[in-house]
């Protein structure tokens, strides 16, 4: 916890878009989409693994992150905040992301 208190925003930042990547991901209702057993296994890791990265910060276990690694888990964090947990179209959408940047960058 002390580390929480220090100057450095990084921690908290990080922790609080852990908890909601694993929120979001816990919450995700399929309703009539097919199952996917790659992209469920995928989910299940993820939040197994914010789940351990939020108690380890909360404990002081690990070191504090930094700007790179708050920031990316604030952009997954907000990536699946704008699609409501739906891991498949998250990843859909980055795909197509970096395609259309492929695409640019080739001509």
């Amino acid at each position: 916890m002390s580390q929480l208190i220090t100057p450095n925003a990084w921690p908290l930042i990080q922790l609080i878009a852990c908890l909601v990547i694993a929120w979001q991901l816990a919450m995700y209702r399929r309703g009539g989409s097919p199952h996917r057993r790659g992209v469920a296994w995928l989910a299940w890791l993820l939040v197994v693994g914010c789940l351990m990265t939020a108690v380890k910060l909360l404990c002081g276990v690990r070191p504090p992150p930094g700007p790179l690694e708050a920031l990316g888990c604030a952009a997954l964090a907000v990536l699946l905040t704008g699609h409501r947990g739906d891991l498949a179209h998250t990843l859909r959408a980055m795909r197509d992301a970096a395609r259309a940047v492929h695409r640019r960058v080739r001509r």
